[in-house]
């Protein structure tokens, strides 16, 4: 597999008492939240009011952002546990 010019990134499908490996695998999607606040970049001024972290804001956006097609993710749970490795097929998109 020729990594040239690929990032690789790490994607946590929630924690083990919020665990969406499964909704992760059998939709072929990478999540990350919170959802209720809406899509990026309309989201922020709702994440700042809620106290989201300026980490987690960060998190978002990069997620939404410099996330790209071809890029490899991993997903897991906690440090230790990894449950994927995909290819980042298409851009981000935000559903109710």
């Amino acid at each position: 597999m020729d990594l040239t010019g690929k990032r690789i990134w790490q994607q946590a499908c929630g924690d083990w008492d919020r665990n969406y490996v499964l909704e992760c695998l059998n939709w072929d999607v990478i999540l990350n939240g919170p959802g209720y606040a809406g899509a990026w970049p309309e989201c922020k001024p709702r994440l700042v009011v809620d106290g989201w972290s300026s980490r987690k804001q960060t998190d978002i956006r990069r997620f939404a952002e410099d996330m790209s097609d071809g890029d490899l993710v991993v997903i897991r749970i906690g440090t230790s546990e990894v449950f994927g490795v995909g290819v980042i097929v298409g851009g981000y998109g935000w559903s109710e």
